[in-house]
């Protein structure tokens, strides 16, 4: 079996709310048949949380704030698109990713 790729963005084919907005994700985990992922949005605030404010808008050409949610969540991989591949996650902002995934899952 080949190694799933990480840190990518994928399209979410879950229905999530009132319409069904296939938002991208950030696959950040994977185990056995299901995706760790953190959701990509332009809002600075989920609820009451606040969202991490990336460095870089990971949509090629793009230039508008960028959000990720603090919040790792696991999904079954049948849910996922393909990868996005006008999507990338500059540098700083992986570093951030690594760090709280790995936070995330001490806690566990």
């Amino acid at each position: 079996m080949a190694k799933e790729k990480l840190y990518v963005f994928r399209r979410y084919k879950k229905k999530q709310g009132a319409k069904n907005v296939r938002h991208p994700k950030l696959i950040v985990d994977s185990i056995k048949d299901k995706y760790g992922h953190l959701g990509l949005t332009s809002s600075s605030k989920t609820g009451h949380h606040k969202n991490y404010e990336m460095q870089h808008n990971p949509q090629k050409g793009k230039t508008t704030k960028s959000y990720l949610r603090k919040s790792l969540e696991y999904d079954d991989k049948e849910l996922f698109g393909e990868i996005l591949n006008d999507y990338k996650l500059s540098k700083e902002d992986k570093e951030y990713v690594i760090d709280f995934v790995n936070k995330h899952k001490k806690k566990k």
